[in-house]
């Protein structure tokens, strides 16, 4: 009994370091960010501090901006989740992307085709669906990876263009709502939808669903023995296999639950959001949910902060272009100059230490 708690106390002291460590290392990164805005904003001719001032306003104002900011996230952080999975088994699953619309486009089907149901049957009925097809999508590319060696970076990134341009001829074509002059899918039955929790905010009861996942994917990576068999494929192969550990079943299964949360994530954007597929459904929410399991080294706490910090930033560029003429696409720009930030905080720290410990023994001397 003692040993458990003694191991239990050690794990909770590391679990809490490790938090600490990201919310420094994203206080640091969001200043960094803020001062790129301001120094951006003031080259485009406004005044940087109110104008910055009124984003945030629009971002974190009021409970209502708070809610919207945050609900536009909430699909992001259930496929940043999936793609962080993958990568901790040495997986890289660059196809999130593409198995956002596919689920998209099943969520959409599902929701509209079949029923009306019980709600909580038919919302369950359509996440379902939409999780096999991207977990069957993403794990026979890891079964290619496994059993073939074909090398997993290239098969799923070129599976982006072949999922999404086959979903474009099914929205476009054959599955086209014709009471439509775009290419749109029909809208799903209302039982198929989250009900909206606080209105014009975007935020629905599907959040309950976004936490559920959290809750999991933290459970599976951090405590079960799956987790763990994954965290040691992923960071010594070798060992993994030597220690009779099956490493090719560990990454098919870590794709295959990696491209569930995708698909996942993409029906959210149906059942929580458009009601319907349409051709620019995605909006890169694939390509952002990569970039941030990697800002956030694939650990699932560090991903929801980094998918909250983005959010922010995200709302907060949106705000400034209602305010001037500077695009939202500012967001883009500090987004790249924070992945560079966080791929370079490591030496700037270390060599920060370095110049303190120099400084330290002059004065010593």
């Amino acid at each position: 009994m003692t040993n458990t708690t003694a191991i239990i106390t050690a794990q909770t002291k590391r679990a809490t370091a490790q938090t600490l460590r990201t919310i420094r290392n994203g206080a640091f990164v969001f200043v960094v960010a803020v001062i790129a805005a301001v120094v951006l904003i003031q080259a485009q001719g406004y005044a940087a501090f109110p104008t910055v001032a009124a984003g945030f306003d629009y971002s974190l104002g009021t409970p209502t901006a708070i809610a919207r900011t945050f609900a536009w996230g909430l699909p992001l952080v259930v496929a940043a989740l999936g793609v962080s999975l993958a990568f901790r088994s040495g997986m890289f699953n660059l196809g999130a992307e593409g198995q956002v619309y596919a689920g998209a486009m099943a969520a959409a089907l599902t929701g509209a085709y079949i029923g009306p149901l019980f709600p909580a049957l038919h919302l369950l009925l359509v996440t379902l669906v939409a999780a096999v097809v991207g977990g069957l999508i993403a794990g026979g590319l890891g079964w290619l990876r496994a059993r073939w060696n074909v090398d997993e970076v290239v098969s799923t990134l070129l599976s982006n263009y072949i999922l999404i341009l086959f979903c474009t001829y099914l929205v476009t074509g054959p599955l086209r709502d014709p009471s439509r002059q775009s290419g749109t899918t029909r809208r799903v039955y209302d039982t198929a939808m989250f009900q909206e929790v606080i209105p014009r905010t975007g935020l629905t009861s599907g959040v309950v669903l976004v936490v559920i996942v959290a809750v999991f994917v933290w459970w599976l990576s951090e405590r079960s023995v799956t987790g763990y068999r994954w965290r040691m494929t992923g960071n010594a192969h070798g060992f993994a296999a030597a220690s009779g550990v099956d490493t090719a079943r560990s990454q098919i299964r870590s794709m295959v639950v990696s491209g569930a949360f995708a698909a996942t994530a993409g029906s959210l954007l149906v059942t929580a959001s458009q009601g319907r597929y349409w051709t620019e459904i995605g909006s890169g929410i694939g390509w952002d949910a990569v970039l941030i399991a990697l800002v956030a080294r694939a650990k699932p706490v560090p991903t929801i902060i980094w998918v909250a910090v983005y959010s922010i930033m995200r709302s907060t560029a949106r705000g400034i272009e209602q305010v001037s003429t500077v695009p939202s696409e500012l967001s883009s720009v500090l987004i790249s100059i924070i992945i560079i930030v966080v791929a370079a905080r490591a030496g700037l720290f270390a060599r920060a230490a370095g110049a303190l410990a120099r400084l330290t023994s002059r004065k010593g001397r």
